[in-house]
């Protein structure tokens, strides 16, 4: 005996469900995911501070940011290096994080 299906059931899947390989993929194909590195720093040190920091290089795994003052290095060395870097490497593949002046 055949099962019957409902015409009127969706037959497609939730976009929640596609969505996290979708996002892979696409994360896949970018090999210079240094925009999207910083983007995530920027975020995590949020939107006072983080015009006062700019990317230099992503080499090797070492995330290099230059900061504008010796005040603003010596409180992301001392205070926020560990909590950052901790963060960054649940996303990306970071080795360290250096900071300049």
């Amino acid at each position: 005996m055949k099962k019957k299906t409902d015409p009127t059931l969706p037959t497609g899947k939730k976009i929640a469900d596609l969505l996290p390989e979708i996002l892979a993929g696409i994360g896949a194909l970018k090999p210079n995911q240094t925009e999207a590195i910083f983007h995530y720093f920027c975020f995590l040190i949020g939107e006072k501070m983080a015009p006062f920091t700019e990317i230099l290089s992503f080499k090797n795994g070492v995330l290099t940011i230059k900061v504008k003052s010796a005040t603003l290095y010596a409180f992301m060395c001392q205070h926020e290096k560990g909590r950052l870097l901790k963060e960054l490497q649940k996303k990306f593949q970071l080795r360290d994080l250096v900071f300049r002046i």
